[in-house]
């Protein structure tokens, strides 16, 4: 029988961590620290911060509330892995495989999810501010009300992804794909969108003022209540804004005077 307990694991060598008081199946805490193998595994709130979990097969497991900041699951198996307001603040996760797992109000500042797989990934309120997410996968990805300010998304995935009121102040979309996102009611301000594609994206009531627009596709994308800000923007199949030149300073009288 699967006994819920609290205890004090010690530093395991091969693993390099230390776990403090967790809720967490003690067998399936013991499984993964000797074999790297969990799929399924109730981990709720274990303390599993800076271990060593790279390449780990956590398939489907129970992570929520866990502890898991500046950990190394770089080409981990998360798909499907629950994985609430667990703490990733830090972590490594490059290359890793979250394909559909529950990350809602998780926190992932700072962390690395470059080539990263988040399709069709529940990430809700979900705290990605200066979140390294180059080439990552977000396709269908829910980020509805997400934190991105500073966040690093060039040449990620984001079609048909849902950005409802997410902040991406700041953010490095260049190159991005956004083909289809909902984008309403979010923020871009300052963003840098260059080179990106918002074909057919909804972008009703977006603030996109300031943010880099210089070869951004916009064909099809719905912009009413749009905040461009204080722009001059050409859009066709693509959109050039640039600030507005500024007006010739007033004539003053010896101007007009003769030589």
């Amino acid at each position: 029988m699967r006994l819920k307990i609290q205890a004090v694991i010690m530093m395991i060598a091969p693993l390099g961590f230390i776990t403090g008081a967790i809720a967490a199946d003690s067998d399936d805490l013991q499984r993964l620290i000797t074999t790297n193998q969990c799929p399924g595994c109730d981990l709720r709130e274990a303390d599993l911060s800076r271990a060593q979990l790279s390449g780990a097969n956590l398939f489907q497991a129970d992570l929520g509330g866990a502890i898991l900041r500046q950990a190394d699951l770089r080409s981990a198996n998360l798909q499907e892995a629950n994985l609430y307001n667990a703490d990733l603040g830090g972590a490594s996760l490059a290359a890793s495989n979250l394909f559909k797992a529950n990350l809602h109000h998780a926190n992932l500042q700072r962390a690395d999810l470059r080539e990263a797989d988040l399709g069709q990934a529940m990430l809700g309120r979900v705290d990605l501010r200066r979140a390294d997410l180059r080439d990552a996968n977000l396709f269908q990805a829910n980020l509805g009300q997400a934190y991105l300010e500073e966040s690093d998304l060039m040449n990620s995935n984001l079609q048909r992804a849902f950005l409802f009121r997410a902040n991406l102040e700041r953010a490095n979309l260049t190159g991005a794909n956004l083909l289809g996102a909902d984008l309403r009611s979010a923020n871009f301000s300052d963003a840098d969108l260059t080179g990106a594609s918002l074909v057919g994206a909804a972008l009703n009531d977006t603030n996109i003022n300031r943010a880099q627009l210089s070869n951004t596709n916009l064909s099809g994308a719905l912009l009413q209540g749009t905040t461009l800000g204080p722009l001059v923007c050409i859009i066709d199949q693509s959109v050039n804004c640039a600030a507005p030149p500024a007006p010739p300073p007033p004539l003053l009288p010896a101007d007009f005077w003769d030589d």
